[in-house]
């Protein structure tokens, strides 16, 4: 850890996991730290607050008195008053006597930095769950974002969800059978019958995140041109692009990141939909929103982006990943 030097946290709080990074003010990455979700609206109080802990702790290993000197945090329902609330409460409790700055937004500053390098544009987030956002100085808009429950659609939860809704409906004569598909997503979850499938979820501690992994072998099935899995990807196409056509492409550029957009194939996919409906400048950042999160650290405490300051994070973030 340098001495005599400014360093700057930056959170990404997920619907999956959580990654915190800490880069110094030339935006030199220094370290990392990973736990759980810390989404309050899916996870016991108890639970996110002892993750957030753990990542702050960890990443403020080595840090001398004085040099922290900005946070943000960039979370779904980041933008609550009562989540804000209780991050910055969880934060200064492991933070005793910091007097920096201390930011806690939505989860679309750190996606839309991870790919502009700058706190204005739009974004779509397509991971757990699923949001949409434009963001300027003057006015933002957002659309999607309503969780699990009564939106989130065409995320991984909702793919999921539509893919175990599928088995069960073939399996009680209402759908045609898809032997192979219905194979497929039960070994996912190590099952041998459809009926195993209440107890393996609604008894799970964390029910949506098993339901948004099984979005994994509905993709991977896609890829392998199954039908039944093709026209679950491609109803979440449809979700996603309409998430889109709901607010304003701003800054010329649409910026597309989560963890479904991991899967090349998926990606691809989605950006094939999105050039049909007209949205032709799609970005997919190298970045990862935690970065994202520092860039924002950054900018909110004075620090320009400069061209170095983007050479260093991308350099020192791909050795990180390596």
């Amino acid at each position: 850890m340098p001495l005599n030097k400014k360093v700057y946290i930056g959170i990404d709080g997920g619907g999956t996991k959580t990654v915190g990074l800490i880069c110094n003010q030339e935006g030199v990455i220094l370290s990392k730290s990973v736990a759980g979700s810390t989404n309050v609206k899916s996870r016991p109080e108890e639970d996110v607050r002892a993750a957030i802990h753990h990542v702050i702790s960890e990443l403020m290993l080595g840090v001398k008195e004085g040099e922290l000197s900005g946070v943000f945090v960039s979370t779904a329902g980041g933008d609550r008053e009562e989540d804000q609330l209780r991050w910055r409460k969880w934060l200064t409790e492991v933070l005793p006597g910091y007097a920096g700055g201390l930011e806690v937004r939505n989860d679309a500053y750190g996606a839309m930095a991870s790919g502009t390098f700058s706190m204005e544009g739009t974004v779509l987030i397509a991971g757990t769950g699923s949001i949409a956002y434009a963001l300027d100085r003057s006015d933002s808009r957002r659309a999607g974002g309503w969780g699990y429950l009564f939106g989130d659609e065409g995320s991984g939860y909702d793919i999921g969800q539509h893919g175990l809704r599928t088995v069960a409906m073939m399996h009680d004569g209402r759908a045609n059978v898809d032997e192979a598909f219905c194979r497929e997503v039960l070994s996912f979850l190590n099952l041998k019958s459809a009926p195993e499938m209440i107890t393996a979820i609604y008894e799970d501690p964390y029910a949506r995140m098993k339901i948004a992994s099984v979005a994994e072998v509905v993709i991977a099935l896609a890829e392998k041109q199954n039908q039944t899995a093709l026209g679950l990807v491609q109803h979440a196409f449809l979700k996603l692009s309409e998430l889109i056509d709901a607010i304003e492409v701003r800054s010329g550029r649409l910026v597309v990141c989560g963890g479904l957009m991991q899967s090349p194939f998926f990606r691809k996919g989605f950006f094939e939909e999105l050039r049909e409906s007209g949205v032709s400048n799609v970005f997919f950042p190298t970045l990862s929103p935690a970065v994202g999160a520092c860039i924002c650290a950054l900018i909110v405490n004075g620090q320009s982006i400069t061209e170095e300051r983007k050479a260093n994070l991308l350099s020192s973030y791909y050795v990180m990943s390596g």
